[in-house]
């Protein structure tokens, strides 16, 4: 690999005041902004799109993201920082941009952001947007193999809570029957935490006027059970880690920080009517930076043959084509690179691929471990974090129906075999619609 250059030491500090500089416009400037370039965008509303199908991207409405605000990601700013930005500013179709485009956020990060826009859409009167929200939060919730027992039942909880509010009662009750199984099954969960979760549930399924639930659930609370487990379960699939880039990638990369920093302000300063020198100043920055990234990830992809390697260079193609992806679909609130918008159907076809590669890496990695209990575990861990980045739409055309078998049986062989788990994901229907819900091998029994 090139020998990494030490970059100018003045470049970060710079970086990084520019950065703060386009933040303090962006929170002062006046709504005016974002309605000019509504109007301007808003002839993309209509427009056929071919990449709109059956997915979560669908729900997405590009002419009302305020460019101003989504660019500062891709001048370096981070995008949960974005995120709550975006929604404190009332601008959630950047906030449902990232979340749905971006597959670095955490799953703690990705579900607090949908519960946190699902709140907004409320508020702003979107009901249907809000119950989606909530929806992709209780996903996360239910697929994501890494929260804690804590943080799951808090997001069924607060989901449940917020589509009482939306007087959403069936699907309002799904979720609290989900949080009601980590109450009594999950294996890491203190006394004093299903406590508080039993405790809540009685309040929330008396706002449902489900009585006899509300008085098992404050029955349970008075004598709630201890953990079953010292530990939470750990991981057996690592998460990738960051590659080290050339000394000419960074470079471009700076170059594109700073373009996309110049297009912002200028955006803030003009009142969205942005010379287009800026936008294709942006526009060159990002082609020169794609120029370089991608044959240096598939050169490095060949040099190596460490998996844990092949997976940290699989999901750095994936960031980057997540990217392009988003502007394919002027999901940034500005036409950028039209020449990837005339790629899109390639550029997703690109990152279906690499998903592919990225799960396959995983089953390799998975079928390596050195016991069958190890094995079956992480082949469970593989499906969940692959239905679920279909299911957010990060994965396009993902195969849903083969996972979903794949996943039950998983988990039957899971139930069968290592019950001292006690909390697994099968599927439900609800609304005719199916869902991915958590049940206890002692459901399993009944």
């Amino acid at each position: 690999m090139q020998q990494v250059k030490r970059k100018n030491p003045y470049l970060g500090p710079i970086i990084i005041v520019g950065i703060l500089g386009i933040l303090l416009l962006i929170l002062i400037v006046a709504m005016s902004v974002f309605l000019v370039t509504r109007r301007a965008n808003a002839g993309l509303a209509s427009r056929p799109n071919p990449l709109i199908g059956p997915n979560p991207i669908a729900r997405l409405n590009v002419s009302e993201i305020d460019p101003a605000l989504a660019l500062t990601s891709l001048g370096g700013l981070s995008e949960a920082d974005v995120i709550a930005t975006a929604i404190d500013k009332a601008r959630p179709e950047v906030a449902l941009a990232i979340l749905l485009f971006q597959p670095n956020l955490t799953s703690k990060e990705s579900a607090g952001g949908f519960l946190q826009l699902a709140a907004a859409y409320a508020k702003n009167g979107n009901k249907d947007k809000a119950v989606f929200s909530y929806e992709m939060a209780g996903t996360i919730a239910t697929l994501a193999p890494d929260l804690a027992d804590t943080v799951r039942a808090d997001l069924f909880l607060q989901g449940g809570e917020g589509l009482i509010e939306l007087e959403e009662a069936t699907l309002a009750m799904f979720y609290l029957d989900q949080a009601y199984i980590i109450a009594l099954r999950g294996p890491t969960l203190q006394a004093a935490h299903r406590r508080a979760i039993l405790e809540r549930l009685q309040k929330d399924y008396l706002a449902l006027d489900e009585r006899a639930l509300a008085r098992q659930s404050l029955s349970l609370s008075a004598n709630p059970p201890n953990a079953f487990a010292a530990t939470e379960r750990k991981m057996l699939l690592p998460k990738s880690r960051p590659i080290p880039l050339t000394s000419s990638i960074q470079e471009a990369e700076a170059k594109r920080w700073q373009a996309a920093q110049e297009l912002t302000a200028n955006l803030v300063a003009r009142g969205g009517n942005v010379p287009q020198i800026f936008i294709e100043a942006l526009g060159q920055a990002l082609i020169s930076e794609d120029r370089l990234r991608l044959p240096f990830y598939e050169s490095e992809f060949e040099r190596t043959s460490q998996l844990s390697k092949k997976i940290d260079i699989t999901m750095a193609q994936i960031s980057w084509l997540s990217i392009k992806h988003r502007l394919a679909r002027r999901a940034y609130g500005l036409s950028i690179v039209p020449e990837w918008e005339g790629q899109a159907d390639q550029i997703r076809t690109e990152l279906t691929k690499k998903y592919e590669t990225l799960f396959a890496l995983y089953a390799d990695l998975g079928i390596a471990l050195p016991e069958v209990s190890q094995i079956d575990r992480a082949t469970e861990e593989r499906l969940r974090y692959e239905i679920l980045a279909g299911e957010l739409g990060r994965y396009p055309n993902y195969p849903e129906e083969q996972r979903k078998t794949q996943l039950l049986a998983a988990t039957k062989q899971l139930i069968a075999t290592q019950p001292a788990i006690r909390i697994f994901v099968s599927v439900i229907k609800i609304n005719n619609q199916d869902m991915y819900t958590l049940i206890s091998s002692e459901q399993n029994e009944q």
